[in-house]
């Protein structure tokens, strides 16, 4: 086995050995390979650098109705479409179960007024016994000392004396007294406050079985029904959007890469498919002063811009996605090559290359400005309108290279 395998590898190499010469003669009948190379005309252009990010489009001033109270509702006065004004009635909610539950507290509150009345009554009526109480016992108590000073009586007797006015005064700090009348005591006044203030809130939440709209707009999505409860809305949402459509917004995220490019005032051109051929026109509004992550899968950060619409086709609603093209850049009467025209040197200058009358290379340094998806602005002495750019280059590309143009078509591609 080990013979047959020598053996083949011989003859292998026998025949290399025979075509090597035969290669090498052919090479030299034929010549160096052609390069073919796409070259485009230089020319002053305006080059305009933009940031395309896509966002539903919204009223400017948007407001989610939603109700404190969860009671049925019965009746609903609106409908998608509705043009309507602030605290306009949207829908009114069943307020039976609140006028009772308010009607029992007024009724428990008047009856709490009346017993703490009773109690006071009689509370001042021993108050006032109390003190006449005391005031015969100082009498007596003066008395008393007197007799004793005389030693009529024993010390023991007056002792007895002074013991019973000490305990009638101490049993008269024990009521809730100004000025000699009763009043009640903090407790009492406190749990009196704390169901008046039940009674006022539930008061105020009659007037809430009105669901109102806080904002002048249009009733964009409705989204409840009759004989449901206020907070049983389709998919939990709120009950009633209304948007200010007069005027619309876009809230984009720009990426962290690109926030310094964006400023306050900037012009913005929008697209939609409802626009068809159309376009609306925009300014970038606010900017936020922080980031947020882009998403739960990406460490890149975000940044919140509002653009505002400050030209609006009839046709624009809100709702519909939308792609602003934010105008970061802009450029006049420069020269532009596609940005695969251009190469980096060892000393990390951009070069490109021209192509000369006899198809030969020649490199020119130059300086890049502004770049935009597709091109690059450049600059240097050399630079004249009118030159052939070659635009897909590489680096075994030399000065003085033959080189064979592609021919381009009349749809501006090449063959």
């Amino acid at each position: 086995m080990k013979k047959i395998f020598k053996k083949k590898r011989f003859i292998i190499i026998f025949i290399v050995i025979l075509a090597v010469p035969i290669i090498i003669s052919l090479n030299k009948n034929k010549g160096a390979a052609e390069v073919f190379v796409n070259a485009v005309s230089l020319e002053k252009k305006t080059i305009e650098q933009t940031i395309s990010v896509k966002a539903p489009l919204e009223g400017i001033e948007k407001a989610d109705v939603v109700s404190p109270l969860n009671y049925e509702i019965i009746d609903i006065k609106v409908k998608e479409g509705d043009v309507v004004l602030k605290d306009q009635v949207l829908v009114v909610l069943d307020s039976e179960e609140l006028k009772e539950q308010i009607t029992s507290e007024e009724n428990q509150i008047a009856l709490a007024e009346l017993e703490l009345q009773d109690k006071l009554k009689a509370m001042q009526i021993e108050y006032d016994k109390a003190l006449l109480k005391i005031k015969e016992l100082e009498d007596s108590y003066n008395v008393n000392k007197e007799l004793l000073e005389n030693e009529i009586i024993t010390q023991e007797s007056f002792d007895k004396i002074e013991s019973s006015l000490n305990d009638a005064k101490k049993n008269l700090e024990s009521y809730n007294a100004i000025d000699g009348k009763i009043v009640l005591s903090p407790s009492e006044s406190k749990r009196l406050e704390i169901q008046k203030q039940e009674l006022e809130k539930k008061k105020k939440d009659l007037e809430k079985v009105y669901i109102k709209s806080p904002i002048d707009g249009t009733v964009t999505r409705v989204n409840v029904n009759l004989g449901r409860y206020a907070r049983d809305t389709e998919n939990e949402k709120a009950m009633f959007v209304v948007e200010n459509l007069d005027k619309l917004q876009m809230k984009v995220s720009i990426s962290e890469y690109d926030i310094e490019k964006v400023h306050i005032g900037q012009e913005v051109e929008i697209y939609s498919d409802v626009l068809k051929d159309g376009i609306a026109k925009g300014v970038v509004a606010r900017i936020s002063p922080t980031a947020e992550q882009k998403d739960n899968n990406a460490m890149e950060r975000v940044i919140p811009v509002v653009i505002d619409i400050t030209e609006k086709p009839d046709n624009l609603i809100a709702g519909v996605i939308a792609s602003a093209r934010i105008m970061v850049g802009r450029e006049e009467n420069v020269f532009a090559v596609p940005s695969g025209a251009l190469l980096q040197d060892e000393n990390d200058k951009f070069k490109l290359f021209t192509l000369n009358e006899d198809n030969t290379l020649k490199s020119v340094i130059v300086e890049t400005g502004l770049e935009t998806d597709l091109e690059t602005v450049i600059d240097g002495a050399d630079l004249t309108e009118g030159m052939n750019v070659v635009v897909n280059p590489n680096l075994s590309y030399i000065d003085g290279m033959t080189v064979t143009p592609n021919k381009e078509t009349e749809q501006g591609k090449y063959e």
